[in-house]
């Protein structure tokens, strides 16, 4: 299995990610990460750096840029937030199905969230429809008005749900780094358990 972490920068908390889970599943899981916005040979931060040393984890890393080769690559692609995974299926969504936070992927809402990829799905197939379809066609306001109500739909079915973000501890003094290992720690090893 191919699993892809991304985050913003690739430099804290995707680094992390990739290190936990090259760490845990002791080489059963082929693991890269990448940024939205990364530029290409950045080292991971001093202090994530740092954390991950004092747990005794290895990290070699260079950042990354998403690219659509990474993305082909991936057979799961790990988002840190809710923004990252959107910005990842607005541009190749025919991953839609691939694409989720870490923890929505490894939390206990598996109702809800299969409830809510087949809201997102539903509104990628009206998306699309709408694109095909003409200006002036009475349909077009139609379906816009049904990809409105289940994108109501959708928020509404994720404001029910935790916060399925990863705190960011970019700038933040070495405590907020080692929060975001703790916290980033605990799914990974729950990841690692679900693909044993």
């Amino acid at each position: 299995m191919n699993i892809l972490f991304v985050c913003t920068g690739n430099t804290c908390r995707s680094p992390m990610a990739e290190a936990l889970l090259r760490h845990y599943s002791k080489g059963e899981i082929e693991v890269q990460s990448a940024g939205i916005y990364a530029a290409y040979g950045s080292p991971a931060s001093a202090k994530s750096i740092e954390v991950l040393k004092d747990e005794g984890i290895p990290c070699n890393h260079k950042s990354q840029p998403l690219t659509g080769d990474l993305v082909e690559w991936s057979d799961l692609i790990l988002t840190m937030t809710t923004q990252h995974k959107q910005a990842i299926i607005s541009q190749f969504p025919s991953k839609l199905k691939n694409v989720h936070t870490i923890k929505e992927h490894v939390s206990d809402h598996k109702e809800t969230l299969d409830k809510l990829d087949e809201v997102y799905d539903k509104i990628e197939q009206l998306r699309v429809r709408i694109y095909e379809t003409d200006d002036g066609d009475v349909e077009k306001q139609v379906l816009f008005t049904k990809m409105q109500d289940l994108i109501a739909e959708a928020e509404r079915l994720e404001q029910s749900m935790p916060v399925m973000d990863v705190s960011d501890p970019f700038g933040g003094p070495k405590e907020v780094y080692c929060q975001t290992f703790k916290e980033l720690d605990e799914l990974v090893q729950k990841l690692t358990e679900k693909y044993s």
